[in-house]
Order: C-alpha cells, then sequence, then structure tokens
C-alpha cells in the first residue's frame, strides 16, 4: 500500500466532497477518485458511500481513517528523527551573521556546499556574537560574522568590505554632496538597522565620537525598509551600500566611514582545515 496515498483518502474522509478534496491536493477529481478506488480494492472493503450529498464514511472507513492517522503519524516522526540524525552525522556546519547572507556571493557558498555533502547546508542567520560562541564552542565549523573577533582562540579572515553610506532622498540639503561629514546628520532624523545587527551599535558609537546622540526616528529589520522609508523622507539611512543611486535616493559617502568588514571565522585548532581552507580560497579567488 503506497503510504502517500493515505493524505488523499484523509482529505476526502474530512472534507466528504471528492472536488473540495482534489482541489486541497492539487489533483483531479478523476486522479483522486481512482487513488480512493485503489485503496478501498486493498482493503476489499469499501470506504465510502457515494451519494448526492457527498461522500459518507462507511465503518471501514471510519476504521482506516484512525488507523491511518496513527501510521501517517509514526512515519512523520521517523522520517523526521532520520533526518535529525543525518544532520547529526554532518561534521561540517557553517553560520551566518545577520546580514551576510545579503552580502555575500551565495552562489559560492552554494557551490561549496555541493561539492562537499558532508556540510549541513543550512541558511539561518542569528546574531553576531551568537555566530562567534559558536564557533567557540565548535557547534559549528565555519561562521560569517560582521566585524573582527578579538578572540584569540579564533582565525579571521576578511572576505569582503562595502562602504557605509548615508542614503539621502531627492531634495534633502545633502543630495548634491559627494561626500560628507558624519557631523552633517547631527540634527536630521536617522533611520538604521535595528539591535539585531553590528551596524547599528556602530552607528551610536560613531556619531558620539563626532559629539552628539544620533536621533534614531525608525529601526528596521532589513534594508529595503530603510530604502522605502528613506523614500518617503522619514529621515536619512545609515546603512551598507546595497543599493544604487536613483532619482530617488542616493548614497552619499561619509568622510572617514568604517567599513562594514565581512570576517569568515574558524578554531585556530579545527580539525576541518581542509573544508575550511577550500571555503576561504573560493571568496579570495572571487575577489
Amino acid at each position: 500500500m503506497n503510504t502517500r496515498n493515505f493524505k488523499c483518502f484523509q482529505t476526502v474522509y474530512e472534507e466528504r466532497n471528492l472536488q473540495a478534496a482534489a482541489n486541497k491536493l492539487f489533483l483531479s477529481p478523476q486522479g483522486l477518485s481512482k487513488i480512493i478506488k485503489s485503496l478501498e480494492e486493498e482493503c476489499g472493503a469499501p470506504l465510502f458511500v457515494r451519494t448526492k450529498e457527498g461522500f459518507v464514511p462507511t465503518e471501514s472507513g471510519k476504521v482506516f481513517y484512525e488507523k491511518s492517522k496513527v501510521v501517517s503519524k509514526d512515519l512523520k516522526e521517523m522520517f523526521s528523527s532520520i533526518e535529525a540524525l543525518n544532520d547529526k552525522e554532518k561534521r561540517f556546519k557553517i553560520g551566518f551573521s545577520i546580514g551576510t547572507i545579503r552580502a555575500i556571493d551565495v552562489a559560492i557558498v552554494r557551490e561549496y556546499m555541493r561539492e562537499n555533502p558532508q556540510i549541513l547546508a543550512s541558511w539561518h542567520e542569528q546574531e553576531n556574537e551568537k555566530v562567534i560562541k559558536q564557533v567557540l564552542n565548535d557547534e559549528i565549523g565555519f561562521g560569517f560574522v560582521i566585524g573582527k573577533p578579538e578572540e584569540t582562540k579564533l582565525n579571521a579572515v576578511k572576505l569582503k568590505s562595502i562602504d557605509v553610506v548615508l542614503y539621502v532622498y531627492n531634495g534633502h540639503r545633502l543630495w548634491n554632496q559627494s561626500e560628507i561629514e558624519l557631523a552633517d546628520v547631527k540634527n536630521e532624523p536617522i533611520i538604521s538597522m535595528n539591535e539585531r545587527y553590528h551596524i547599528y551599535q556602530d552607528v551610536i558609537n560613531a556619531c558620539r565620537m563626532n559629539g552628539f546622540n544620533p536621533d534614531i526616528v525608525a529601526k528596521v529589520s532589513e534594508g529595503q525598509s530603510i530604502y522605502q522609508l528613506v523614500k518617503h523622507k522619514i529621515g536619512v539611512g545609515i546603512a551598507p551600500r546595497f543599493y544604487n543611486d536613483t532619482e530617488h535616493i542616493k548614497g552619499v559617502a561619509i568622510k572617514d566611514a568604517y567599513t562594514w568588514d565581512i570576517y569568515g571565522i574558524y578554531r585556530k585548532d579545527t580539525v576541518d582545515i581542509d573544508l575550511v581552507e577550500k571555503l576561504i580560497g573560493k571568496f579570495k579567488k572571487e575577489n
């Protein structure tokens, strides 16, 4: 018996209507009807009574439904357990700090993962400090992070640098400037990435070093939101240069501004140095 057909039977049982069930399953009514008939033939008993009102389950159908739900649950748990064990057996895992997936060449990492099946292909972003901690604790073999960690147990290799700029809207007093001082935004409403991003604290610290506290009017979770808020003149945005200039918004260079640096980090005593060097080599080749 094809256990995948359990879902088909269960949907017909719950909907009591062949057309509605077929729509839910993205099947034709004819194809679904054949599956139900095949199950009835295997069981040697009718599972439904076909009426004008719909499909009414027989006593055999009720038993089949209850038992098939148990079997489906057991199968789902079995496959989940196997998947978890398979992931656990993959000894080399990669972590991403928030914002790094947007900045790096994803194609390079994807190709690398395909070439090395022992790597757990996971694309979850986490806070910078959490990724650093996971590498230190040997929970993951390699991490993409923002900024160079001051950890003696880690090696850090700069993989990419992106200029941090001031995004302004057309008509803003700084629109025609090619470069500004950070102090020029002293009295400006500022849009920034939120606290989960490394750049948030960097912006605050940089402003304070220039003698003022920034007036942050919006904290967002992704760069597109900065673009939209600046476009609608909510304020100016300080962020890595992710977007090309348009007739509505442009990125103005900030004099002496730091760059948004992405580092690859790994333990100095890693047993997977070959895998680490292979990944770093791919990024160096790109540059």
